[in-house]
């Protein structure tokens, strides 16, 4: 992923601003009919301004807004007197700074928009796996009409293929889909954001094709992920005794396209589903077709699950344990295990079973448990926040915050007259970043999604295992998937080879690179740890004591536990969460990462023009491990 910045093709027009902030450039007939039509708005909004301020100006002051302007020349009359005069003029026309001000917000809207639409538009390679097999098996195509092999029908595809092509939303209001369930944020992705890069301006890694060793291995793990739904994450440790956890690393360690974390160039038990980052290697293949996977600092540290999803929320005066907000799904449901079940979710269809909760609350123990979390709206970001912002508690260390001081850079830390409000640099500031980044978020995922990349998600990739398997279907798959281990066990276990899952309408219909979830985590999360002092070592770790998993306990491991290395390693826990519900692989939780990571760092340039404190920019660690200022 690069936001590396290329020569524009196409200049920006130079505005230049009057200090009523018109352009000065409206000389045609055009420009004559808007100066026209700008001096009536003009009129109009001082109208409208005189009849909010009617109840307390004498009715000669009225008519004098009225008229549209209240320069020095108006007569004033006397019966108000010259002192009244200046001084209303003084104290309400003339506010200190309201032209600077409003100056100063144009300007810095012009800057951020010729600052981001000076970065080129990065290459958007797509693997062309769609052209290349005619039946379109390695494309996404949930929720279309599909025939009795589970391909989708030509016409279906034509009418869905047609409103990507034009846009428009009565295209998209025909397309012809093969049950009840709409797709998902098709035509989000159009929209226009008035703040961070374009969507258009950011890039992913070329999909790995249908056939490569690679898409195989990261469905391999999938297919183990499955398998390990309900082995608590206790067992991922170097001296278990799991049968699965110990096949599962054996398996992934066999595969040389696989390409998660590592130690000393194995898989081990501790190091199994956790986080990996990709980015484009633009250095490798301008082009852009190839990526490099990293591993984000922190997050092979402590427990599998992040300090930010086990310790309690300190909220309005209160402490709110995560436990009680766990719901637990029945150990075993799986669905889409039957090629009947599988066929009716390709087509958006009710599969008439829904998801069987147990009594009782805990914490997050497993692979199912972070399943569910991730199946809803996963973690608020707000919660983190308050996590972060709350002291600890120095009588009890399994309560309270952590206390993570603000990022050294932020102006307001050693100002001696001077504390930070919601305008700027504030904690009620990153709020509404926070805020924003939500509707954003979707926006640059779903571009990726639908308008560049249409690859098949794992439900998609397990019915065609299945169709070799066990009919004999042909299907450029690579035989790694085909004599894997954990594909094996689960057709002893389930009777078929599809990749069945944890949700019962199965994955969402959009496609699955790359992942929207992990992009809305990903974006919240740079943004914090540009905020906050990301080397601050968290005071009093937590683990979920496994005797007893609606508690807590301390955790006394050797690593020191930062603020940046739970907070990466959050991102991938929401991400992971997702393939647990076999909802994506490694590759797509991987380039959200970085996508995520791009957009938050646009969403913050943007904002260095609107400041007015001394401010040298804020430096963080990405998840590549190198260091940014923004």
């Amino acid at each position: 992923m690069s936001t590396k910045s290329f020569p524009a093709k196409t200049a920006v027009s130079n505005v230049s601003a009057s200090d009523d902030g018109h352009s000065a450039a409206d000389t045609s007939d055009a420009g004559a009919s808007n100066i026209s039509r700008r001096s009536f708005i003009g009129r109009a909004a001082v109208i409208s301004a005189a009849g909010v301020l009617a109840p307390t100006l004498p009715a000669s002051v009225q008519a004098a807004v009225g008229r549209g302007h209240f320069d020095d020349d108006d007569s004033i009359p006397e019966s108000l007197g010259q002192d009244f005069s200046r001084k209303y003029q003084r104290d309400v026309f003339d506010t200190l700074h309201s032209k600077d001000l409003r100056k100063k917000a144009f300007k810095a809207r012009l800057k951020s928009a010729e600052a981001e639409y000076k970065i080129d538009i990065p290459p958007q390679p797509n693997n062309g796996d769609e052209l290349r097999y005619p039946n379109k098996i390695a494309i996404s195509t949930k929720g279309l009409q599909h025939d009795a092999n589970g391909h989708v029908q030509p016409d279906s595809y034509e009418s869905f293929l047609k409103a990507l092509k034009t846009g428009k939303h009565e295209d998209f209001e025909k397309i012809k889909l093969g049950g009840t369930t709409k797709l998902a944020g098709i035509q989000g992705p159009l929209s226009a954001s008035l703040e961070g890069i374009a969507n258009s301006q950011l890039a992913i890694p070329e999909a790995a094709p249908l056939d490569s060793a690679e898409l195989a291995a990261h469905h391999i793990e999938v297919y183990w992920q499955a398998l390990l739904r309900d082995v608590p994450f206790s067992e991922y440790r170097n001296d278990t005794n799991n049968e699965l956890v110990l096949g599962a690393v054996a398996e992934l360690n066999s595969l040389k396209a696989f390409n998660g974390p590592k130690i000393n160039g194995k898989v081990t038990p501790e190091t199994l589903f956790r986080s990996t980052a990709s980015y484009v290697d633009y250095q490798a293949d301008p082009s852009g077709k190839k990526g490099k996977y990293v591993v984000p600092d922190g997050t092979l540290d402590g427990p599998y699950i992040s300090q930010f999803l086990l310790r309690p929320i300190p909220a309005w005066g209160t402490i709110a344990s995560q436990a009680q907000t766990r719901p637990i799904q029945k150990a075993g449901e799986t669905f889409g295990a039957t090629y009947e079940e599988w066929l009716a979710l390709r087509n958006g269809q009710s599969i008439g079973r829904t998801i069987t909760l147990e009594s009782g609350r805990r914490h997050i123990i497993n692979g199912r448990d972070l399943a569910t979390l991730a199946r809803g709206s996963g973690p608020t970001y707000l919660h983190v926040l308050q996590i972060l912002t709350s002291a600890p508690n120095a009588s009890n260390p399994l309560l309270g915050g952590v206390g993570a001081p603000l990022n050294p850079a932020n102006p307001y830390v050693n100002s001696k007259t001077q504390e930070s409000t919601a305008s700027s640099f504030s904690t009620a500031f990153i709020q509404g970043l926070l805020a924003l980044a939500g509707a954003y978020t979707n926006r640059v995922s779903y571009y990726q999604n639908w308008y560049v990349n249409r690859r098949l998600r794992p439900e998609d990739y397990g019915g065609l295992v299945h169709k070799i398997l066990a009919n004999g279907a042909s299907y450029a798959i690579h035989p790694d998937i085909l004599n894997s281990e954990a594909v094996a066990r689960i057709y002893k276990q389930y009777g078929s080879y599809l990749l069945n899952s944890a949700s019962n309408v199965g994955a969402p219909t959009h496609p699955g690179y790359p992942s929207g979830a992990t992009i809305s985590a990903a974006t919240p999360i740079t943004l914090l740890k540009a905020f906050f002092d990301e080397s601050y070592v968290i005071p009093n770790p937590v683990e979920v004591d496994p005797n007893d998993p609606t508690k807590l306990r301390p955790y006394t491991g050797s690593e020191k536990l930062t603020i940046g290395g739970e907070l990466n390693k959050l991102v991938n826990n929401v991400g992971f969460g997702r393939n647990f519900n076999n909802f994506h692989i490694r590759a797509d939780i991987s380039a959200s990462h970085s996508l995520g990571e791009a957009l938050a760092i646009s969403l913050l340039r943007d904002q260095r023009y609107t400041y007015n404190e001394p401010f040298d920019g804020y430096t963080f660690t990405k998840f590549d491990g190198s260091k940014v200022t923004i």
